[in-house]
């Protein structure tokens, strides 16, 4: 697991410090730098090309006397097109906004910032490294998004995966994230106690340094590029897939991703979610249940909403396995940002 504190303390503008060095290394598909006006309006035609990098004008962080090119960004676009809701004040679209709607081409990050880029490069490029050492040995590698400490539902999603796989890495996207948000080094720390105690060498945690935009189905196929130029086999994209206040459909990512997975090479698998079946007595994957198919009131919805009301009070939630429960309440720090 790599050092990510000096990550986890970048905030505000600083975040596209995250994107430049995705984007000095090679981690975003379909764009070498910061898009210009013509490329942006392209990217919002496409959702196959994933989400567009633009840069802000007048950042701290960056360096502007050699800008090459200065355009303004309509709010409907991003809201219609990239964030595919008609919300009012959605907050990630809002953040898209948050220093204006002003952009450019040409800026570079100040010299003391540089260090910083370099941190991020590293730890994704070990993360590739490691990926490419597996597959040198013919092994399917599958990868997992998650923002979320693990309930059963979500850990029968990782077996589902590994039916599939040779190895799965838990490997969650680590940037700035919204308040509510696991903290990443709690996270690394529950998943380790999970692959330690159950999972043993056929499960992995590693993060990627990149930025979240809960931006549901624009940001599942993002994420597939992603994990498809980090070398992984597969990418498993499931119920309101990088969403936030439950702005889209619970089937909008799956079906966007299936919409355009001839564009992807990485091979995406689909879920509806996990729910608790009460004729099974058992927690299962929606579809894979034989008294889900035509009616759904024998599916309990297992709510994370819950789990994490329960964490906060220290509470054990029946989903979730009491063990790693009680082990996370005897860490002294805060789950949450």
């Amino acid at each position: 697991m790599p050092k990510i504190k000096e990550i986890d303390l970048i905030r505000d503008d600083k975040k596209y410090l995250i994107d430049q060095a995705n984007l000095d290394q090679g981690l975003i598909l379909n764009q070498k730098n910061f898009l210009n006006q013509k490329q942006f309006k392209k990217f919002l035609k496409n959702p196959a090309l994933g989400l567009p990098l633009v840069l802000p004008y007048g950042l701290n962080c960056f360096d502007y006397k050699n800008v090459k090119e200065v355009f303004k960004i309509k709010k409907d676009d991003v809201y219609k097109k990239l964030f595919r809701t008609k919300i009012k004040h959605y907050h990630a679209a809002e953040t898209f906004f948050k220093y204006g709607n002003t952009f450019c081409v040409g800026a570079k990050p100040k010299q003391k910032y540089k260090k910083i880029i370099k941190s991020i490069i590293k730890i994704n490029k070990n993360l590739s490294k490691k990926i490419n050492n597996i597959n040198k040995k013919n092994k399917v590698i599958g990868a997992i998004q998650t923002r979320n400490i693990p309930h059963l539902g979500h850990e029968l999603i990782i077996k589902k995966l590994l039916k599939q796989c040779d190895v799965v890495f838990i490997n969650p996207i680590i940037g700035p994230k919204k308040k509510g948000d696991v903290i990443p080094s709690v996270l690394n720390k529950v998943f380790k106690f999970l692959i330690n105690n159950y999972y043993n060498k056929k499960v992995i945690y590693f993060p990627v340094i990149a930025n979240m935009f809960y931006a549901g189905p624009r940001e599942a196929i993002h994420h597939s590029l992603i994990r498809q130029k980090l070398g992984f086999s597969k990418f498993i994209v499931g119920r309101d897939h990088a969403g936030s206040n439950n702005i889209y459909k619970p089937l909008e990512a799956i079906n966007l991703v299936s919409l355009y997975k001839s564009k992807l090479t990485i091979k995406v698998i689909r879920h509806q979610g996990s729910y608790y079946c009460v004729k099974c007595k058992k927690i299962i994957i929606k579809g894979e249940c034989k008294h889900d198919k035509k009616n759904n009131k024998y599916l309990k919805s297992i709510s994370g909403t819950e789990f994490r009301n329960n964490l906060k009070k220290k509470k054990i939630f029946k989903f979730a396995r009491p063990e790693l429960q009680r082990y996370i309440y005897k860490l002294k720090e805060n789950l949450f940002y």
